[in-house]
């Protein structure tokens, strides 16, 4: 997901979170491209990791593993680190 911005020094008029790759995403990307439109990127998260990570990761590792595999973000924080490790993989 990145962020977008738009606004004048310290003040912003709107803010905006779109998914990577989606035609949103690609038409904000433009607009912070062109300095005239006043829209600048300010977050973009990491891509999602590519497999589960090791047994020996920390839990906020899994949950952030779990959540870029659909998991409720909540739920995953509920959940054990075993619990997380046995629902997403983890033979590494």
């Amino acid at each position: 997901m990145t962020e977008y911005v738009r606004g004048s020094g310290p003040y912003d008029a709107e803010r905006v979170r779109t998914e990577a790759g989606s035609t949103e995403d690609d038409a904000y990307a433009a607009l912070a491209a062109d300095p005239a439109s006043g829209w600048r990127v300010v977050a973009e998260e990491p891509p999602a990791p590519a497999g589960p990570p090791a047994k020996s990761a920390s839990k906020g590792d899994w949950v952030a593993y779990a959540v870029s595999q659909g998991a409720d973000q909540a739920e995953a924080e509920k959940a054990t680190k075993d619990d997380l490790i046995s629902a997403y993989g983890g033979d590494s």
